[in-house]
């Protein structure tokens, strides 16, 4: 990078994306929610009518959820580190019926707080753990933390995951991001799973165009921090970058249609033609170095 960058910034958006998932059956979300809101704000979350608009971005963001959970079931990893994960809490629940080792990172405020969350839940909901899970700090733009993040883990792959940094990362950035990736890759095996290959969409809003407030919050965060202009233009465009950076693409996520809990809080039936269409600017990609 030829400048540096307060990525402290983007962290507001992990509570925002909590709220969404709130609403799903992702597991820990709603526990964490509770932990986080105020009881009065939590019921209000569960009870209050949402746009369509609100609703259709917690079916996106349950989907690329459950499918980075798919690829890592296909994969069966035994060490995963896991970027800017916010407030998820995927690492405590594989940690809870795997015996994997999971390194869960983000900024230093963050990982602050996420490591005090997640001992909150470990106490309140006797979360007993087959696998070890840990907490760390990490800028996923710096190699020296990246790479002393591996002391972690035993020898042997490491399947690295994110669900949404990309899209905050122009082009230098990505490709910086992609080097320090491949070279641990090719140094330890292992794969990539991203939830972050989105596709440019400047007029595609799904709903029925009612926006409210917080609707509209949300539009201004994305326009404030340039994500539209960081995603691909095609996915083709997508492999193509990926491709240049020495990385493969192996596997290609489906819609988890069945498993979308958010559809529940429609009022009529959606059916799955209609689903693909609203989440047709995202895709879960596994990656392995060439």
């Amino acid at each position: 990078m030829t400048t540096e960058r307060n990525f402290n910034t983007i962290s507001p958006s992990a509570r925002v994306l909590l709220l969404m998932k709130a609403l799903t059956d992702i597991p820990f979300a709603r526990e964490t929610a509770a932990l986080i809101l105020d009881p009065e704000a939590f019921d209000r979350l569960l009870q209050q009518q949402h746009s369509e608009t609100f609703l259709v971005r917690v079916l996106h963001f349950e989907n690329r959820y459950k499918t980075i959970d798919q690829s890592l079931d296909i994969l069966h990893p035994t060490n995963v580190l896991e970027l800017s994960s916010g407030f998820s809490c995927r690492g405590l629940a594989m940690a809870q019926y795997k015996p994997v080792v999971y390194l869960d990172t983000d900024l230093p405020e963050s990982a602050s707080n996420k490591k005090s969350l997640i001992t909150d839940l470990i106490r309140i909901h006797h979360v007993h753990r087959k696998g070890k899970l840990y907490v760390h700090p990490l800028n996923a733009m710096d190699e020296v933390q990246f790479e002393n993040a591996l002391q972690y883990f035993p020898p042997g792959p490491i399947t690295i995951v994110n669900e949404g940094l990309l899209v905050y990362l122009d082009d230098e950035e990505k490709r910086a991001l992609c080097t320090t990736i491949r070279n641990i890759l090719k140094r330890r095996g292992g794969h990539w799973i991203t939830g972050d290959v989105y596709l440019k969409n400047p007029d595609h809003e799904p709903g029925n165009g009612k926006q409210t407030h917080e609707d509209n919050k949300w539009k201004e965060f994305l326009a404030e921090h340039n994500v539209n202009d960081n995603k691909f233009q095609t996915y083709n465009d997508a492999e193509a970058f990926f491709n240049s950076c020495g990385f493969r693409v192996v596997h290609k996520a489906a819609t988890m249609h069945k498993t979308l809990s958010g559809l529940s809080y429609f009022t009529t039936p959606i059916r799955n033609e209609m689903v693909d269409d609203w989440l047709k600017y995202r895709q879960t990609w596994v990656l392995d170095a060439e």
